[in-house]
């Protein structure tokens, strides 16, 4: 009992240290460990103890747990994709912008964030709690012990290609949320350009960064209900991802 309890214990864990929202720095740990605490509970109560292997400590154990632990990184990470694809976008526009002279040092993710990596990032954590998805994830990791027993899980070649194509799938919906604002700051280059060679005397380094900062302000402004209903399109897709990988496992 105590070995399946561990099992079960550790694919949580690794679960929540890495998915979204949960694994910010800024949620305390021991909330993280209640948390896990809990939906083992939970989780237990949804398995047949009877039909499950009986599990002796010792190597082999020790193999399972780290299989259990890979699992749990898996989804965490397929989670957490879809805010990353959210960040890329954010680190494009501010290139584009020229914000990527203003990095700061971000406490809640240890690295040094964009300006608008960081805004388009708490606007898909909001969308993620009003469309209700962190149900759905914390459904998805109790649901995962029917798909995937507990020291069922068997690794191949498909869960790498698998994880590849959602690779490619993450650049491309950052492409295609970064975009329009992007499209938007690329004409307003090729019109400076175009100044540059008309009116030389015109001082375009000082005209183009506060030009540039106020059309990438207005459209975001304007293009924010599009960007939302975008991001209610696109975070469903890790819970996607998810039960993906967990039927490839199956």
């Amino acid at each position: 009992m105590l070995e399946v309890v561990l099992l079960v214990f550790f694919r949580i864990v690794f679960f929540i240290t890495f998915c979204p929202v949960l694994s910010s720095k800024n949620f305390p740990a021991v909330l993280k460990i209640m948390l896990a605490v809990f939906l083992t509970i939970i989780s237990l109560s949804t398995i047949s103890l009877t039909s499950l292997p009986t599990f002796t400590w010792g190597l082999t154990f020790l193999f399972l747990l780290l299989k259990e632990m890979m699992l749990g990184f898996s989804m965490g990470f397929l989670g957490q994709l879809m805010f990353t694809a959210v960040e890329i976008a954010g680190q494009q526009i501010d290139f584009q912008v020229g914000f990527s002279m203003a990095q700061v040092y971000d406490t809640t993710f240890q690295i040094s964030g964009s300006q608008y990596g960081k805004l388009y990032y708490w606007l898909a954590t909001c969308v993620f709690f009003i469309t209700n998805l962190h149900h759905q994830l914390i459904k998805g990791i109790v649901a995962s012990f029917t798909l995937v027993p507990v020291g069922a899980v068997n690794f191949s070649g498909a869960t790498i290609e698998g994880i590849v194509k959602v690779f490619s799938q993450t650049i491309e919906m950052a492409v295609n949320l970064a975009a329009p604002i992007i499209i938007a700051l690329l004409v307003i280059d090729l019109i400076l350009g175009i100044l540059a060679r008309t009116v030389p005397q015109i001082n375009l380094l000082m005209l183009s960064l506060p030009l540039k900062t106020g059309i990438s302000i207005v459209f975001t402004l304007l293009l924010l209900p599009n960007i939302a209903s975008f991001l209610g399109k696109i975070l469903p897709n890790s819970i996607q991802f998810i039960q993906e990988m967990l039927q490839s496992f199956a």
